[in-house]
């Protein structure tokens, strides 16, 4: 009777494995797969300083936000164009968008990328940690903060892109090293040096 038994759950586990699939999960699958390699690109032309790349990867309406100073420091195409411009002279100054990347003194580590999408299927939101690391000068890599980012996605033309990225830093924040470093955008806090 056992055996019986053991051989009916067996025959059941494998239906269920050859059970079609509905094309929704693919597409699912495929929308998550790129809205991931969309944050993890973010970080790769921030960290190379490859502006035009970078710029791509935002609708032209977007919006960057630091949540931590409640600071917008960037909104539109030509700002997150400005504000790349003004990172890679602080971080990457040698770095150009045509060579082989070049990674800056400032790299964006991110992980645990979780992403939800509507049901309208061409908006999405998403949470990812994220990971700064620097090197200073005569020490060696530093941690500089490590928050996390809020998401924004719409899919244009078959393509994911940020509509609104909001950075919440201040979790863990080595403001000191930021100011002795000349690395922070905006303004700082005045507690918590």
């Amino acid at each position: 009777m056992k055996k019986i038994i053991a051989l009916a759950f067996f025959g059941l586990l494998m239906a269920a494995s050859l059970a079609p699939v509905r094309a929704d999960e693919y597409k699912d699958a495929l929308d998550r797969f790129m809205i991931t390699e969309l944050v993890n690109r973010y970080a790769f032309m921030h960290n190379t300083s490859n502006i035009q790349g970078y710029a791509n990867l935002f609708t032209d309406d977007a919006v960057l936000y630091d949540d931590t100073m409640h600071y917008t420091f960037a909104a539109g195409r030509a700002a997150i164009i400005k504000a790349a411009l003004s990172d890679k002279a602080k971080f990457n100054p040698t770095a150009t968008d045509n060579g082989p990347p070049h990674f800056g003194r400032l790299r964006h580590l991110i992980t645990n990328i979780v992403v939800f999408l509507n049901p309208d299927g061409r908006t999405a939101t998403g949470y990812c940690y994220v990971t700064m690391i620097t090197n200073k000068p005569g020490f060696g890599p530093v941690l500089m903060s490590e928050g996390r980012y809020e998401d924004h996605y719409v899919k244009q033309n078959g393509k994911w892109l940020f509509s609104r990225r909001d950075l919440y830093a201040v979790e863990m924040a080595n403001w000191g090293l930021a100011k002795e470093l000349n690395l922070a955008n905006g303004p700082l806090p005045t507690t918590g040096k």
